[in-house]
């Protein structure tokens, strides 16, 4: 008997909008195995689905009392304050609202080097006062919180991510760069749609040469996000209820300017999009969160439902028709989840 998942997914590939993909699904902290016939190890790049990962240590490094999200960034990292930045709070980075945003200045072969990327954010003149609008942070995000991470406990930010996230929540398969022992993740494919026509090349060079830039080259699969956002919902001995009621709280809310001034929702390192977690009809009301990845992946939650989902796809689509792609498979995983006996 064809499920509603099941029809999505072959609709999906009638149409051309998928290549390789895996879902993963928890619901009440349990592994829902129906839906582990459309999920694989694969490993995948999820881009921007990272975000909140990246995020957690800040949140680990709160609940242990090393910092405040009130914190000025310039208190750990002085020359960061340079150019009238000394006021940007670590929330402000996490929220999108810090005016250090764009990247458009630094030159193509400094993406390779962190160090040149730092001294670049330190000279960096913000586009904005902090907190004064939203303006999405593609790739500053990560640039900035990982470097802040590395002051605050003097230590790498893998060896944080190791040690605060990957090993207490086994993320077997998620990391930050290639290596030999987990290996490489699916090639990245784009469709005709796209017009992103140099992404696939510039993540295979980051691939082959082992390149960590923390903002955007988080590799995962499947089943590693959405135990990701189940251990938010229901581990209380990984962050505390204090932590999550912290971060899983609207801090602002407006249109976006570098997002095509859509109007969002956002918490510390996460989203409350409605439109992008796909609620429709009676689950309007519904209190969900996560993040999108380039138009391809996704990771999200439901407060009210206590279930976790991730969708990961290899195929670059244009913006429009991943949001039809993941609507289409967010909303036949939502009918099938109402349906079965868990």
């Amino acid at each position: 008997m064809l499920t509603f998942t099941d029809t999505a997914v072959k609709k999906l590939n009638k149409e051309g909008l998928l290549n390789k993909f895996s879902i993963s699904v928890y619901k009440e902290n349990k592994k829902i195995n129906y839906f582990e016939r459309f999920q694989n190890n694969n490993l995948f790049y999820i881009f921007s689905a990272g975000k909140p990962i990246i995020a957690s240590v800040l949140w680990k490094l709160y609940d242990m009392g090393k910092l405040d999200f009130e914190d000025k960034i310039s208190k750990y990292w002085p020359d960061f304050g340079k150019n009238n930045k000394q006021n940007i709070k670590i929330k402000d980075v996490l929220s999108h609202t810090s005016g250090v945003s764009l990247s458009d200045s630094l030159p193509d072969e400094d993406y390779t080097d962190l160090n040149r990327i730092c001294r670049w954010l330190e000279n960096y003149v913000p586009e904005t006062k902090p907190g004064e609008r939203i303006a999405y942070h593609e790739v500053t995000y990560g640039w900035i919180l990982g470097e802040l991470i590395e002051r605050v406990t003097q230590r790498s930010f893998e060896e944080n991510f190791k040690e605060l996230v990957k090993a207490p929540l086994n993320l077997l398969s998620t990391k930050f760069v290639t290596d030999n022992l987990t290996g490489y993740p699916l090639e990245v494919r784009k469709h005709k749609s796209s017009n992103l026509n140099t992404i696939p090349m510039i993540f295979k060079l980051f691939a082959l040469n082992k390149i960590p830039l923390i903002s955007g080259t988080c590799i995962s699969n499947s089943n590693d996000l959405a135990l990701f956002y189940n251990a938010i919902l229901n581990n209380d001995k990984w962050i505390s209820n204090k932590t999550k009621n912290k971060i899983l709280k609207s801090h602002v809310k407006g249109i976006d300017y570098n997002d095509k001034m859509r109007l969002v929702k956002l918490g510390l390192g996460i989203r409350f999009d409605g439109e992008i977690y796909y609620q429709r009809g009676s689950d309007v009301s519904e209190m969900s969160f996560g993040h999108t990845g380039l138009v391809s992946s996704i990771g999200w939650a439901s407060l009210e439902k206590n279930i976790s989902v991730s969708i990961l796809n290899n195929l670059l689509l244009s913006s429009g028709l991943n949001r039809y792609r993941l609507n289409v498979l967010s909303s036949a995983i939502k009918k099938d989840l109402n349906t079965m006996e868990i």
